[in-house]
C-alpha cells in the first residue's frame, strides 16, 4: 500500500502515512490476479447521537486500473452496513479530496452532497462538517471558503505531476469546473472539504447504477 501512494503523492511521508492507518477502522484493498495490490482506500466510523460519519482517508486507484467499479461497490457496501447498524442515524461521507477525480465520485453517485455548484449547503450539514474539520484540522481548516489550507507546497502531500492533469475533454464538465474553480491551489495539496448524506436517494442511485 505504501509503495503504490508513495508513487502517485509528492510530498508522502511513510510514518504520517502509517499514522494515518493506525487510526482507522477498516482498509478496503484492491489486488488484481497476481494479488499485487493496485488500490485501496482507508475508512473511519465517527459515531455521535444524531450521525454516523464515515470518513475515507488515504485512497488510492493505480491509473492502468481506473474504470474498475470495485473500489465504489465496496464503499456502497460500506455505507449500506453502516445505514443496517445505525438506522436510527443519518449516515453521511466525510471526504477531504485534493483532486477533482475524487470530487466526481461523491457528485456521481451522491445525490446530496456539498459543496455543489447548484445548491447551497443545508445548515445542519453545514454545521457538522465545520465541527468535523475544526476538530480534526484545527489552523489548516478555512471555513469560508470550505477548505483545508497549508502553509506551503512542501508542508502537504500532493498528487503527483501525472495525476495533477486535467483533460481537455472534462474541463467543461461543471463539476470539474466547481472543483476547480472552489480549490485553485488543489495541485499544491490544498484539501476541498465534502460532506454527502448516504440517504434513500443515495440507495435508489446506486441501486440503479449497480443493479
Amino acid at each position: 500500500m505504501w509503495k503504490l501512494f508513495e508513487h502517485h503523492y509528492a510530498g508522502a511521508k511513510r510514518n504520517e502515512f502509517e499514522r494515518d492507518l493506525r487510526e482507522k477502522n477498516h482498509v478496503i484493498v484492491l489486488r488484481d490476479a497476481a494479488g499485487v495490490v493496485q488500490g485501496f482506500s482507508t475508512l473511519l466510523r465517527i459515531d455521535d447521537e444524531r450521525s454516523c460519519v464515515v470518513f475515507s482517508g488515504d485512497t488510492i486507484v493505480a491509473p492502468a486500473h481506473w474504470g474498475q467499479t470495485a473500489l465504489q461497490r465496496a464503499f456502497i457496501w460500506y455505507l449500506m452496513t453502516q445505514r443496517l447498524r445505525r438506522p436510527d442515524a443519518r449516515v453521511y461521507w466525510f471526504l477531504i479530496t485534493k483532486g477533482y477525480r475524487t470530487y466526481l465520485l461523491i457528485s456521481r453517485y451522491f445525490p446530496n452532497h456539498w459543496p455543489r455548484h447548484d445548491a447551497p449547503m443545508p445548515r445542519e450539514e453545514a454545521a457538522l462538517l465545520d465541527a468535523l474539520c475544526t476538530q480534526r484540522y484545527g489552523a489548516a481548516w478555512d471555513a469560508k471558503a470550505g477548505l483545508l489550507r497549508y502553509a506551503g507546497a512542501g508542508d502537504s502531500v500532493r498528487l503527483s505531476e501525472a495525476l495533477a492533469d486535467v483533460p481537455a475533454r472534462l474541463r467543461d464538465d461543471a463539476d470539474v469546473k466547481f472543483f476547480l474553480e472552489t480549490n485553485p491551489r488543489w495541485a499544491e495539496g490544498d484539501e476541498l472539504c465534502c460532506l454527502a448524506r448516504a440517504d434513500d436517494d443515495f440507495v435508489a442511485s446506486t441501486t440503479r447504477i449497480f443493479l
